[in-house]
């Protein structure tokens, strides 16, 4: 299937949005007035890879997504024991562009399916490129149906998706936030979807392609973190700490463009050198047109970059960095200490395994970047820094003491070796 076929698979069409309250001819004169807003998803899915998949799917469009197009008596009725019996042989039906839709009576706590649970347990089944192209409108249905759900929900479908190396996916849904609800707006949101761009250039072995591609999702996802859409709910009692630092200025985030921008400079070799890498914002315009779940056009194409502009980058995300970093400072120590008792915050990375796996990209970005900058002062600066994150990895692995464990596997593929 193409991603256009695809896509417009999932769209309703505005003419069909209006007339979503029409009763089906025959029924009983009853009439339905729906408020569906205009260009609202209306849930529908892709075949996916699996007649299970397809089932469970189905099940969260039915059960989940498409009562919340009721107006709210309609879907008071649903639930209401009072209506069992007559919505049973006198269902609520609307006809939405072809499709007859009817609703019956549903016990809300033993009818409807468990909504994180469902949309956790579909999405750890994707395997294929169609399944995925359903993870936006899934993620649109549960946002349209305003279902709410903690940090935790969103990291885990960045650990899911990612771990399967589809992280473009993620990010396309973050830049659809307003349909999507996908904010970027807790540190370990945001640690993670970077982690797996990381990771998208480590498992490519620093493929050229393959490192700018995931140094320009990097510079996507710095872009969205100033945007509306993704800024931090702060109840008004509750401003900044002093001495906090923005998600798009902390030194956990700047690490991974400067870790993407170390690698092409110093491990992947230009094919095209004349081409450039462009500036994140023109990326940002041209993604706009790429299909479902690609964050750029160069998923498809090789992605060309000039050493040059590469090494520009690669100066700047420097400095910001020891700018934001003071020297002698831990990197677990850059933010107000609060932060980092908080579990909502930035306490997650408290968490010896979990630090380990995702500061040591940051390190291994550390580490190229001395070597890459052209300023011996600059350089010199960044070694400093290295040497404290790497006592503080080394100091986490010992805390975390398994193998096997995610930590311990990060670290393996960056360094080949348990030293």
């Amino acid at each position: 299937m193409s991603r256009k076929s695809a896509a417009s698979a999932f769209c309703a069409s505005n003419s069909a949005l209006e007339c979503a309250a029409r009763r089906i001819a025959g029924s009983s004169s009853r009439t339905f007035s729906s408020s569906v807003r205009q260009n609202a998803m209306l849930g529908h899915f892709a075949p996916a890879s699996t007649p299970q998949l397809n089932e469970l799917l189905s099940m969260i469009r039915h059960k989940i997504i498409l009562p919340a197009y009721l107006p709210t008596e309609q879907r008071k009725k649903i639930a209401s024991p009072k209506y069992e019996k007559k919505l049973q042989s006198d269902p609520i039906i609307i006809e939405i562009d072809g499709e007859v839709l009817k609703f019956r009576h549903q016990n809300p706590f033993t009818d409807v399916p468990q909504t994180r649970r469902s949309v956790i347990s579909a999405i750890s089944q994707f395997s294929t490129a169609e399944d995925f192209a359903n993870l936006r409108p899934l993620l649109e249905g549960i946002a349209y149906a305003n279902r709410k759900f903690d940090p935790s929900f969103y990291v885990k479908i960045i650990r899911t998706v990612g771990a399967k190396g589809r992280i473009s996916h993620i990010i396309q849904c973050a830049r659809e936030v307003a349909r999507t609800g996908f904010k970027l707006d807790s540190s370990e949101k945001v640690t993670e979807v970077l982690h797996f761009v990381q990771m998208h250039a480590v498992d490519a072995n620093w493929d050229p392609a393959a490192t700018a591609k995931a140094l320009r999702w990097a510079d996507m996802v710095v872009e969205m973190l100033q945007e509306e859409g993704h800024q931090p709910h702060r109840p008004k009692n509750k401003p900044m700490l002093d001495g906090e630092l923005p998600l798009h200025r902390d030194p956990m985030t700047l690490l991974a463009q400067l870790h993407l921008a170390a690698a092409l400079a110093t491990r992947a070799q230009p094919q095209v050198p004349e081409a450039k890498v462009e500036a994140s914002a023109e990326a940002n315009a041209e993604a706009e047109g790429e299909g479902e779940g690609e964050a750029g056009s160069e998923s498809k194409r090789e992605v060309k970059f000039d050493p040059e502009v590469v090494a520009d980058k690669l100066a700047k995300y420097a400095k910001d960095v020891v700018r934001l970093w003071p020297e002698g400072t831990k990197l677990m120590e850059v933010q107000p200490a609060a932060l980092y008792e908080d579990p909502d915050k930035m306490g997650y990375l408290r968490e010896p395994n979990k630090f380990v796996a995702l500061a040591a990209p940051l390190l291994r970005g550390l580490e190229m970047a001395v070597e890459a900058v052209q300023d011996p002062e600059l350089a010199a600066k960044l070694s400093s820094r290295r040497d404290i994150l790497a006592s503080e990895v080394q100091e986490a692995r010992t805390a975390a003491g398994g193998k096997g464990r995610r930590g311990e596997a990060v670290w393996k593929k960056l360094y080949g070796t348990d030293a």
